[in-house]
C-alpha cells in the first residue's frame, strides 16, 4: 500500500493492490473465482473512521486476477490512479507445477473516482515484470 500526496491532516489516503489470494484470510471455492483489485481507502484521523472510496477490478474477474507484484498509486500531478496487473490473465497448475496461459500485464490509468480507466495499456506476449509506474522525465534525468 501506500500514502498518497492527497492526504492532509485530516484525511490520509491509501492505495493498496489487493490480488486477491487468500481475501479474508481464505481461499474461494474455486480458483477461477479468484480477482485481484485495485482499492482507495480514506481514513479520517479526526473522526478514527476508514472508508474505502474506490475500487476497480473486481468486475474483471479471474481474467484480470494478478497474485504478484502489481501496484495501485495516486499521482498528484494528474490528479489520476495509476494500476499495474503484472501477471493478470496467468494460472498456476500446482500439482504440476506448469502455469497455465501466459500473462498479460496490464497498465491503466484512472482520473481520480472514475469508474472505468481512461489509458489502457495491454502487453501480450511479454513475460511478467516487477512494477511499472509512470516517471517525470525531468525530474528523473536532473
Amino acid at each position: 500500500f501506500r500514502i498518497d500526496e492527497k492526504s492532509d491532516k485530516r484525511y490520509v489516503y491509501i492505495t493498496a493492490f489487493d490480488n486477491g489470494d487468500a481475501r479474508g484470510i481464505e481461499q474461494p471455492a474455486f480458483a477461477s473465482m479468484k480477482y485481484s483489485r485495485a482499492v482507495v481507502y480514506k481514513i479520517d484521523q479526526k473522526n478514527k473512521t476508514v472508508e474505502q472510496v474506490w475500487e476497480y477490478g473486481k468486475q474483471r474477474g479471474n481474467e484480470w486476477f494478478s497474485p504478484v507484484t502489481s501496484l495501485t498509486e495516486y499521482h498528484k500531478d494528474k490528479n489520476s490512479i495509476v494500476v499495474y496487473s503484472a501477471t493478470a490473465g496467468m494460472a498456476f497448475d500446482l500439482n504440476k507445477g506448469v502455469a497455465l496461459g501466459e500473462p498479460r500485464p496490464e497498465i491503466d490509468e484512472f482520473k481520480w473516482g472514475a469508474k472505468e480507466p481512461s489509458v489502457q495499456i495491454r502487453f501480450s506476449g511479454a513475460s511478467t515484470g516487477y512494477q511499472a509506474m509512470p516517471i517525470d522525465l525531468e525530474k528523473a534525468f536532473k
